[in-house]
């Protein structure tokens, strides 16, 4: 999930597209309401710490191997409340943060990380997922984006700035 550059929408989906001598990452409302079109090529994909440069941990971008659209699949994501499910699932076990990490085979700041509010990896989420018996992952249901209003105390986004020429070409 990324952020529109040309409606500020912040969690959604992106695509990379051109305009002009311009490539930008924009939402699909934005592609179509635009009639920009998706560039062939992927975006580039940095490798995460500790994985060797070309190889991904998603199996996506660098490896040269086709994968799902990520634009079009609905997938689980980690549920709001993860934090606190994960907290009192541990309590209910009568276990502290460091019995825990011994259980899972994590280092305890993992675990309060987690606790706090800090997404935990795929792989983490399926060990508390598994240790905890309890599910994390929730089926996406429906669409969600943010929608963002131009205010005085955020810069201005490509959309405003599309929308502001728009005006100015009609005599607005």
């Amino acid at each position: 999930m990324g952020e529109c550059e040309v409606c500020g929408a912040v969690k959604v989906g992106t695509r990379t597209a051109m305009k002009g001598r311009s490539s930008i990452e924009a939402c699909q409302n934005c592609l179509e309401r635009m009639g920009l079109s998706v560039t062939e090529k992927p975006t580039p994909v940095r490798a995460p710490s500790g994985v060797p440069s070309g190889k991904t941990s998603g199996g996506f971008g660098g490896t040269g191997k086709k994968g799902k659209d990520i634009m079009v699949r609905h997938s689980e994501e980690l549920r709001s409340d993860f934090a606190s499910a994960i907290r009192l699932a541990r309590e209910e076990k009568g276990w502290d943060q460091r019995e825990l990490a011994k259980r899972m085979a994590e280092r305890v700041n993992i675990i309060q990380h987690t606790e706090g509010g800090k997404h935990p990896t795929d792989s983490v989420t399926k060990k508390f997922e598994r240790i905890l018996d309890m599910k994390l992952l929730v089926t996406r249901t429906i669409e969600e984006e943010s929608i963002v209003k131009q205010t005085s105390d955020r810069p201005m986004t490509m959309e405003d700035l599309y929308e502001q020429a728009k005006k100015e070409l009609r005599g607005d």
